[in-house]
């Protein structure tokens, strides 16, 4: 809930007796940062791949837009989420020199913060583009372009951050006398008068009116992308299985058709290698649509996994006015954040896994750029031998 204007926040400021110990509190806290920062380092290598594999593949769709842009944006969440682990971490863990790390760490989670719902609103965007394709596929496939959705990422993303900046600025850092330096060297930060009202107005908007109408939405797509998804592989199994029934050819017309002239039986090899490559690019056209209905569909679970634990966190806090900074509840606070932080951690470092699985393309692309696996191999081969 919202933070106290009077409230100030530093390595020297002192807050109530805690329900969580202080003894306990250390080891958490610094447990989940190293967790934080397992996931949290691959997943920014991994992000930076991403932006570069889908820019090398080219933005040729709506559905490529929306991945390059989330993966745009889960490479400066883990920036800012790693730096505030870093920085959380030294001072729980009392390293030397880190006395202004806790007010750092306090400013990059609101980066964080900014970075993370644009996130989670291209995701419910994904979300409600392919739940549409599913229900309308005619109308919503004319109405996903490319160029309509780089119009409304890039509305979404201005909105939401122009949200959230009067919160991010409304705060400023002092310092104060350090006893143990005889000097003035230790930052703290200090909420201006506005601040109670921005960050209400964050908290009511963004995170409780559109968070929960995002997670309604991506739960909604979600039933509705399963449901079309199984009916269209029952389909695909179904005329796959009359299919194979109509291609059988009878002995008499086989007959008839060893009789002709050499040059009948040429003309005939040549139109029946063309329908052949015909029945190939359909066949393989409702794949193609299959995995990119997959690739959205684990995309947007993985999302609603990993964003359960912060509106559980939410609800509470809504009922528990104590749970905030600065109460006897700071440092359970701390611990429970930090734990939504790691399932943040972990929904960004799975994406590239989900596209190098689902995402012929990407994977494609992947293997030839850096050079490994079967499919830059076998890509090589078919080079040398053009």
């Amino acid at each position: 809930m919202a933070t106290n204007s009077s409230i100030e926040i530093g390595s020297q400021v002192t807050f109530p007796k805690q329900i969580l110990s202080s003894e306990l509190y250390p080891f958490l806290n610094s447990f989940l940062c190293v967790l934080i920062l397992v996931f949290g380092m691959p997943a920014i290598c991994f992000n930076a791949v991403n932006v570069f594999i889908f820019c090398k593949i080219g933005v040729t769709d709506s559905i490529t837009v929306c991945f390059l842009h989330l993966a745009v944006c889960d490479f400066c969440t883990m920036v800012a989420l790693a730096l505030g682990a870093y920085f959380t971490l030294f001072t729980v863990l009392g390293v030397p020199g880190s006395e202004n790390f806790f007010t750092y760490a306090f400013a990059t989670a609101t980066t964080y913060g900014l970075f993370s719902d644009v996130a989670s609103a291209t995701i419910t965007y994904i979300a409600l583009q392919r739940g549409l394709c599913v229900a309308w596929p005619f109308l919503a496939r004319n109405a996903f372009t490319r160029n309509r959705s780089i119009v409304v990422l890039i509305i979404i993303t201005v909105f939401l951050l122009g949200c959230g900046m009067p919160r991010a600025v409304s705060f400023r850092f002092i310092q104060i006398f350090d006893p143990s330096s005889n000097s003035s060297q230790i930052l703290i930060v200090h909420f201006s008068e506005i601040y109670d009202q921005v960050d209400n107005f964050y908290l009511i908007f963004v995170k409780l009116f559109m968070g929960f109408t995002q997670y309604i939405i991506m739960s909604v797509c979600a039933v509705a992308i399963f449901i079309g998804m199984t009916s269209s592989m029952r389909l695909k199994s179904t005329a796959s299985s009359t299919g194979s029934d109509s291609q059988a050819i009878p002995k008499s017309v086989k007959k008839s058709e060893n009789l002709e002239g050499d040059d009948k039986k040429t003309d005939k090899s040549f139109k029946f290698i063309n329908a052949e490559t015909k029945k190939e690019k359909e066949k393989k056209a409702p794949q193609k649509e299959l995995l990119v209905i997959k690739q959205a569909l684990t995309v947007v679970l993985l999302q609603i996994f990993c964003t359960t634990p912060g509106i559980i966190a939410f609800i509470y806090s809504l009922f528990e006015p104590r749970f905030e900074i600065g109460t006897e509840y700071h440092n359970l606070y701390f611990v429970v954040y930090a734990c939504v932080d790691l399932s943040n951690a972990v929904n960004a470092f799975a994406n590239f896994f989900i596209y190098l699985n689902f995402n012929t393309k990407f994977r494609h692309c992947f293997h030839s750029v850096f050079h490994c696996g079967k499919l830059a191999k076998e890509t090589a081969n078919v080079s040398s031998r053009k």
